[in-house]
């Protein structure tokens, strides 16, 4: 991990892209830079391994650039992907806790943004928006989470990655953002349940080449996407929908 101290030109984009993460949205942008600048920047390197104590690390993480998962590990080494981050996302202590070890594995060069936990305390209670915008991306957060545990739970391999794909195509990722392998952990399935269902999902139009998401028609994915999920499709809820 590298800390890293931005000079002018490289603040100010990152202020511009901090304008559009949703939890600022609706704040006034003099009180939003007077945030900002008390923002930490680290650079972490491909491979790098990270591990979250609640106690030492900082309330919020921003991710401006880069990929990295959540991971926990059982007492036999086996691991298990929590979530997948990438630019825009941000992960607060809704990700972590006193009870059970987490680690981040960066699978890209990624650069954080965080914020001290006085810092962000400070600004909720001062800043009314910040408060709301808070209270809304837990409960989206918690929805999220719901929603996948209803996959994992209840779907099978084929709907399992039906679902990933379709989450994305809807995110307009048009390739897959990790390694097939991640993939796998993050939906609970092995390697080999995982291309047995890209295998069944190509005889239904949906063809992976080269991480690139290849549709037949454009709209093979659709019928595995959730309501919550889907409500983002600029398709939701319109004749060729899946919850028409």
């Amino acid at each position: 991990m590298i800390r890293m101290i931005p000079n002018k030109v490289n603040t100010s984009k990152y202020f511009a892209f901090m304008y559009n993460i949703a939890l600022f949205q609706g704040i006034k942008k003099e009180d939003l830079n007077e945030f900002f600048a008390k923002m930490q920047i680290e650079q972490y390197h491909k491979g790098e391994i990270q591990q979250f104590n609640p106690k030492q690390h900082s309330k919020l993480y921003i991710v401006f650039k880069g990929t990295f998962k959540l991971t926990n590990t059982n007492v036999d080494g086996d691991e298990i992907v929590l979530s997948l981050f990438s630019a825009g996302d941000a992960v607060t202590p809704l990700y972590f806790s006193p009870y059970f070890d987490v680690s981040a594995g960066f699978i890209e060069d990624t650069i954080l943004f965080h914020f001290k936990e006085n810092d962000v305390q400070r600004f909720v209670k001062n800043n009314h928006q910040f408060s709301m915008n808070n209270i809304k991306f837990l409960a989206n957060s918690v929805q999220n989470l719901m929603i996948t545990n209803t996959v994992l739970q209840l779907k099978t391999a084929k709907e399992r990655v039906g679902w990933f794909l379709a989450h994305g195509k809807i995110n307009n990722n048009s390739e897959l953002p990790v390694s097939k392998n991640i993939i796998a952990s993050f939906l609970g399935i092995t390697p080999e349940s995982f291309s047995r269902a890209l295998s069944s999902l190509k005889n239904d139009g949906v063809t992976i080449n080269n991480k690139i998401i290849q549709l037949d028609n454009g709209d093979e994915l659709c019928k595995y996407c959730d309501r919550v999920t889907g409500s983002n499709c600029s398709l939701f809820r319109t004749e060729p929908c899946a919850h028409y």
